[in-house]
């Protein structure tokens, strides 16, 4: 298939689980989406951060060899988006046989301390991710959701209430979701 058929099959908005399967059968298909995925319009961009999740879930190693390329997301103008990032390659650690995580490690854990309540609570939703495929993390992770009743958030120069309250429901989100995994990989 070529790039502009391959565009007009993203032009139909089809579901995604046909875009997976398109992802396995056409080698350009990932990098395509990428493409669209770090474009300015947020609208198509979204999309294709979406589409690119869940060819992650179903089946990581296709968007992997592409890992520093979606990391570019991170740089992108829209904060939703770049926040948007870590879901896709926080769901790329299963298969990070080069430990290509240590790359953008630290930018992981400055989300984690960010003061902007959304890019926040999606690495903490990532966290998860990390806490299972990278056991060098889970001290490092521990020690910050422990903390996190300290944490405050702000919308421009003021504190949202109750901050440290929030940041201590995610924390304890993602310790239940450690929890579950744990208990369901025990139970496989």
């Amino acid at each position: 298939m070529k790039t502009e058929q391959i565009f007009q099959e993203f032009e139909q908005r089809l579901e995604k689980e046909y875009y997976a399967q398109l992802a396995k059968e056409e080698i350009l298909t990932v990098p395509l989406l990428i493409e669209i995925f770090l474009d300015d319009d947020y609208t198509n961009a979204h999309w294709a951060e979406q589409v690119l999740e869940y060819i992650c879930d179903e089946n990581p190693k296709l968007v992997y060899p592409f890992f520093e390329f979606v990391a570019k997301g991170l740089d992108n103008r829209n904060g939703f988006l770049a926040w948007s990032t870590w879901k896709v390659l926080t769901k790329l650690l299963s298969v990070d046989t080069e430990n290509k995580f240590e790359s953008i490690k630290d930018r992981f854990y400055n989300a984690l301390a960010s003061k902007t309540l959304a890019e926040f609570s999606i690495a903490c939703d990532c966290a998860v991710s990390v806490f299972i495929n990278k056991p060098d993390e889970q001290e490092k992770l521990l020690d910050i959701m422990k903390k996190s009743a300290e944490h405050k958030f702000y919308i421009d120069d003021t504190e949202i209430e109750n901050s440290g309250e929030i940041a201590k429901g995610k924390a304890q989100i993602f310790l239940e979701r450690i929890i579950d995994d744990k208990t369901k990989a025990e139970n496989s």
